[in-house]
């Protein structure tokens, strides 16, 4: 490989941290329409409870990818069909509740906290997995006169990112849970994108695969961006920068079904080019040498497929 798959070889082994020698491969359960709702029903009331809404009958949309729940002027639920993923909206102005002043991380972290308790959304889960926070985001907003002259940025809401983990081994893909909140802890929206419910009937192991050397997988990833690259020997000016290599279970999209978790290393890789705008890519490669869930089209890894998907 050229030089520069060879040094990106290099950073992500470096990235991976401690893999497990060998892994489950956990059975899912793909959720009927039906049952998407009366959890999607649980989780408005729930959310309606919290919020200090008065408590009315919602209405309710089937649509062939995904169930909407409305309740006009307070909020609206949203959840899919292929996955069980739901989220739900409050109805709330963009300006509306922002925050007087920072009151940093902490401060911050606690409030998420204190409401993903009250939301229960752990209590989602099955016993054994778990819900855990991973990330603080905050929205912040500014505006600006003609002369460009600027305001001090506002802080609009604060959003906190949970992982899922199940097994002990975390589950990559979109956050698994977030809360958005306004001034005084007021709740904005969430969203639980977990394919795992407590008593669903899944959690089966159907496999327990061997885990490839992080170097095996880095070596997949490469071939892929030199590929991406149309098999470019020196890329010049053009740098890459990665950011992240993760082991662990892989959810696909939420309009995506998905009959097990299986194991993948994700990359994430920056590219940097003083003649295209800075761009970056997330590269998922089979854990195993088995490839046990198919990835979707354009997003294809190098290990031998098996029929169950």
């Amino acid at each position: 490989m050229p030089k520069y798959a060879d040094d990106l070889v290099e950073q992500l082994t470096s990235m991976a941290g401690d893999v497990p020698d060998t892994v489950e491969v956990v059975q899912l359960v793909q959720p009927d329409v039906g049952t998407v709702q009366g959890r999607l029903t649980k989780l408005l009331s729930t959310v309606a409870e919290l919020a200090g809404l008065d408590h009315e009958r919602p209405e309710v949309t089937n649509e062939k990818v995904r169930t909407v729940l409305r309740q006009p002027g307070q909020l609206k639920a949203v959840g899919f069909h292929a996955s069980g993923s739901m989220s739900v909206q409050l109805t709330m102005g963009p300006f509306e509740d922002i925050f007087k002043d920072d009151p940093g991380d902490e401060e911050l972290a606690g409030m998420l906290g204190h409401t993903m308790e009250q939301l229960g959304l752990d209590k989602l889960l099955p016993a054994n997995d778990k819900l855990g926070f991973e990330r603080l985001w905050r929205v912040k907003a500014a505006g600006g006169d003609r002369q460009g002259k600027l305001s001090d940025p506002v802080l609009c809401r604060a959003v906190g990112a949970y992982r899922h983990s199940t097994h002990g081994i975390p589950v990559y893909g979109r956050a698994s849970a977030t809360v958005e909140l306004a001034a005084g802890g007021r709740l904005a929206s969430m969203s639980f994108s977990s394919r795992r419910f407590v008593d669903d009937g899944g959690g089966k192991t159907v496999a327990i695969p061997e885990v490839r050397k992080p170097s095996a997988a880095a070596k997949d990833v490469a071939a892929m961006v030199v590929k991406a690259f149309g098999g470019l020997e020196e890329l010049k000016e053009t740098r890459l920068v990665p950011e992240r290599f993760q082991f662990g279970y892989l959810a696909l999209g939420r309009r995506r079904a998905q009959a097990l978790l299986a194991p993948f290393y994700i990359a994430s890789i920056g590219v940097d080019s003083p003649e295209a705008e800075a761009s970056a890519h997330v590269i998922a490669v089979p854990g195993s040498d088995e490839q046990f869930v198919r990835l979707p089209t354009g997003q294809r890894s190098s290990g031998p497929l098996r029929t169950q998907t």
